[in-house]
């Protein structure tokens, strides 16, 4: 018997410091993964915070760069001094002045005039961005200090290229650091229990030896087992499996040994932004300047809401406000795609072109906000007709309707760059949805957003199909290039519609509408317009022709061929369209319930 507890005793001894040593590892191994993972996601808050407050500076220079007094200011080729005191002292840079200590504008690649610390070289590479991409940003140290920098550029001008920097100082999150010295104040607790329990098994098996090498006549037996059951040596170990959870805890837990462990670690927050959900808007909410009136629709990449903006003395004008879908906001090619829609927008001032009046960001939303037309869209206007007189458009109003858009066209066609280079524009979605009629009379093309240009800067893929079937031309159905006679075959579409009050294609589905306008009009169609009296039959062949080169080439020549045949258009459709919306119209005017692209019943 005592050689049973000299044996147990030494290998107590000699296997507690070994124990000791490895739960040593273990716990240190623990807290290194631990902390690795705090410090990685350290590392993910600090990488969003930074996305967060660079995409709030690209946001603020988008807006400055399209503000009217600076592209004013620049289309005058006023000084660097100007400019300087025109940011110091106009009320119109007062939200940008305490914000961007650091501004500078470049002008053909050279700083026109600049504030606040010189970045330097370190900016060359966002100005080189700049020039192929709408937006860009940085975080950059300038001067001992980070500053977020982000550059925009200035379109409004056309004979130079102009770019906007703006910068201000910010502070990074040093969460990572901070990690450390939490989870380094734990090893000193974690080591003072492990080694005291490796200290009571040597302790124990100490005492296991000393009793088992006394002779059994020294001592009375009832010492050797009070001996043993005081230091606990011989049922401890055997206990440990058995025993209950509270027992084992301060051995087994590892919590207990180090507080950022691996259960700690997963319940830690989660670093990576979520887009915050947006309570739908109704009428009476202000988004930034402007209070919407009414909701108009919604589409694929943005919603349409009627706005009011107010100024001094109760001045009040209504708007039709455009807004990129709340879950479009951080995708970077539909924000893209709609900077480029209000830029190409912006940039056609045109009589027959709803204009763009405003674009900017309120609480990381895009915006644009364009003309207000009291009136109706032409499909609106042909289909009422229709109802009516079972017929189409008098003819002298279907062809001045068609010279005003086609007046559009040849502008937005034959627009040139800064350097004289054609911009290539194709509207690619000419349709009586598109066309707006007011009250008036007046006839204006809509919405640019998948116009098709050679400066814009996001481009749709060959075999990318984009518009409306009704009225696409073959190549466009078939995903292939298109160039401006696209859309005069498209024009040549909304002509008959208003001729006729019937389309040329039909089907069951879209699909089955594709379908047909890729194989353009068949030998029946082209029987129908041979029914079709004077200039519309020889005018409606050509346009609608499959091949692009026996079309007419350009929108002048197609708006030539229909100029002596829409004399007095503007006052007929003036009555007409007071004749069949006026009373519904004026109710909704009275009420700021007016419509642009009216998409309700």
């Amino acid at each position: 018997m005592r050689r049973i507890r000299v044996f147990i005793g030494v290998v107590l001894m000699l296997g507690g410091p070994s124990a000791g040593i490895l739960a040593m590892r273990a716990v240190v191994g623990d807290q290194a993964r631990a902390q690795a993972a705090l410090l990685a996601a350290a590392n993910r808050e600090a990488e969003a915070r930074d996305f967060q407050v660079r995409q709030g500076a690209e946001s603020r220079a988008v807006a400055a760069a399209h503000l009217d007094p600076l592209a004013a200011g620049l289309r005058a080729r006023v000084d660097g001094a100007t400019l300087v005191d025109m940011f110091e002292n106009e009320d119109w840079w007062r939200p940008y002045r305490a914000d961007f200590p650091l501004v500078r504008v470049m002008v053909e690649g050279r700083a026109l005039t600049s504030q606040g610390p010189d970045p330097g070289a370190a900016v060359d590479d966002l100005l080189r961005r700049a020039r192929t991409q709408p937006i860009g940003s940085a975080v950059l140290r300038i001067g001992g200090q980070d500053y977020v920098v982000a550059v925009a550029r200035v379109d409004a001008i056309e004979d130079r290229e102009a770019i906007l920097v703006l910068g201000h100082p910010v502070t990074l999150p040093a969460l990572a650091s901070a990690v450390a010295p939490a989870a380094a104040s734990t090893p000193l607790a974690v080591r003072s229990v492990v080694w005291g329990i490796v200290g009571v098994v040597c302790l124990g098996g100490l005492g296991l030896v000393v009793s088992g090498r006394r002779r059994s006549g020294a001592v009375p037996a009832t010492m050797i087992h009070e001996s043993t059951t005081k230091f606990g040596t011989p049922t401890r170990p055997r206990a440990v499996a058995g025993s209950t959870p509270a027992a084992r805890a301060p051995i087994t837990d590892g919590t207990a040994f180090s507080i950022p462990s691996r259960q700690a670690a997963t319940v830690m927050p989660t670093v990576t932004p979520a887009a915050p959900r947006r309570t739908p808007a109704v009428p009476g909410d202000q988004f930034g300047r402007y209070r919407l009136i009414d909701r108009l629709g919604e589409g694929g990449m943005s919603e349409l809401f009627i706005a009011e903006a107010a100024g001094v003395e109760g001045f009040t004008r209504a708007f039709v406000l455009k807004r990129l879908r709340h879950e479009l906001a951080h995708n970077k090619e539909a924000v893209a795609q709609f900077i480029d829609e209000a830029r190409m927008q912006a940039g056609l001032v045109h009589s027959n072109i709803v204009p763009v009046f405003d674009f900017g960001v309120v609480a990381g939303e895009y915006f644009m906000t364009q003309e207000y037309i009291v009136g109706r869209d032409l499909g609106r206007l042909v289909t009422r007709n229709f109802e009516l007189t079972s017929a189409g458009l008098p003819e002298t109003l279907a062809y001045y309707v068609a010279h005003e858009t086609l007046q559009a066209l040849a502008y937005a066609h034959e627009r040139h760059d800064k350097t004289g280079a054609p911009m290539g524009i194709v509207h690619r979605d000419v349709s009586a949805g598109n066309v707006m009629v007011s009250l008036q009379g007046e006839v204006k093309l809509s919405d640019f957003g998948i116009v098709k240009s050679n400066r814009r800067v996001t481009q749709t893929q060959v075999g990318m199909v984009k518009g409306n079937a009704n009225f696409m031309s073959p190549e466009q159905a078939r995903g292939q290039a298109v160039d401006h006679r696209s859309d005069l075959f498209s024009l040549a579409h909304v002509l008959h519609y208003c001729l006729t009050g019937y389309l040329l294609y039909s089907g069951e589905n879209d699909l089955d509408v594709l379908y047909r306008a890729a194989g353009g009009l068949t030998d029946e169609d082209f029987a129908h317009l041979e029914q079709l009296p004077e200039p519309a039959r020889g005018v409606l062949t050509k346009a609608l022709a499959f091949d692009p080169a026996h079309r007419f080439q350009s929108a002048t020549e197609f708006a030539d061929a229909l100029a002596a045949h829409g004399g007095g258009g503007k006052s007929a459709t003036a009555r007409m369209m007071r004749q069949l919306f006026g009373a519904e119209i004026q109710r909704e005017t009275t009420t700021e319930h007016g419509a642009v692209s009216d998409t309700r019943a």
